[in-house]
C-alpha cells in the first residue's frame, strides 16, 4: 500500500472518529503506526497529531459555515449588549489561568464561533469552567499579528461540531489604559470586524 492509500484511508477513518489517536487509527484499518506516521510525513509532512488537528479545523470551519444561526433560546445570548458577528474561518488559541499563574502553553488552534467587542465563543476539546481567567489570542482575516486579550469562561456546553466537545462562551475584561483590562487597541480593531456588515449573523 502507497503512501497516497494510505492517506486516503486514514481520511476516510478520521471523517467519522475525529479525536481518534493514533495506535486506534492504526489498529482499526490494520496498517502499522509507523507506516502512517511515514506516509503522512511523505505526503503532508505532519505528524499525526498535527493532521488530525487540521482535519477537525477545517471541518468545524466547514460546518460552522453551513450553519450561522445562534442556537434559539440560548439565555446568554438574550442578554448580549452587543450582537455577535461570524468572521469565517476564523482561529483562536487561549490558555487558562490556573490558582497562581496562567498554563505555560496556548491551545491548538479552535474555531472562533462568533465575535463581538464584548466577547466570543469558541469550539474547544476541554470544558473550562465558568469564572475561568483566560488569555486570548485571535488571529482575524486580514492582520499578520495576533490579536492578545483576556476575559472570563461565561459558560461550556456540550457540543459534538467536528469532534470538538465543547462550545465555551467568554466575556472580555474591560478595555482601559490600565492593568488588568485589556487595550483600548484591540477594542478598535474589534469594533471594525464587529460593524462590518457583512459578518453579521
Amino acid at each position: 500500500m502507497d503512501s497516497n492509500e494510505i492517506l486516503r484511508h486514514l481520511e476516510s477513518f478520521l471523517a467519522s472518529h475525529q479525536n481518534a489517536t493514533l495506535p486506534i487509527a492504526a489498529a482499526r484499518l490494520g496498517i502499522p503506526r509507523q507506516e502512517i506516521e511515514c506516509a503522512l510525513r511523505d505526503v503532508e509532512g505532519t505528524s499525526f497529531q498535527e493532521f488530525r488537528q487540521n482535519r477537525k479545523l477545517a471541518e468545524a470551519f466547514e460546518q460552522l459555515g453551513a450553519s450561522q444561526a445562534v442556537p434559539p433560546g440560548l439565555l446568554w445570548e438574550e442578554r448580549r449588549s452587543h450582537p455577535r458577528r461570524i468572521i469565517p474561518r476564523t482561529a483562536v488559541r487561549y490558555r487558562v489561568r490556573g490558582f497562581w499563574t496562567y498554563g505555560k502553553s496556548f491551545s491548538n488552534p479552535c474555531p472562533l464561533v462568533d465575535l463581538s467587542r464584548g466577547g466570543l465563543a469558541l469550539l474547544g476539546d476541554l470544558p473550562q469552567l465558568p469564572g475561568k481567567r483566560v488569555i486570548l489570542l485571535l488571529k482575524l482575516p486580514g492582520r499578520e499579528d495576533e490579536l492578545r486579550v483576556e476575559g472570563n469562561v461565561v459558560y461550556a456546553v456540550a457540543t459534538g461540531i467536528a469532534g470538538f466537545r465543547y462550545r465555551i462562551g467568554i466575556q472580555f475584561l474591560p478595555f482601559a489604559d490600565h492593568r488588568g483590562s485589556n487595550s483600548p487597541k484591540v477594542l478598535d480593531a474589534l469594533v471594525q470586524f464587529e460593524t462590518n456588515a457583512r459578518y453579521k449573523i
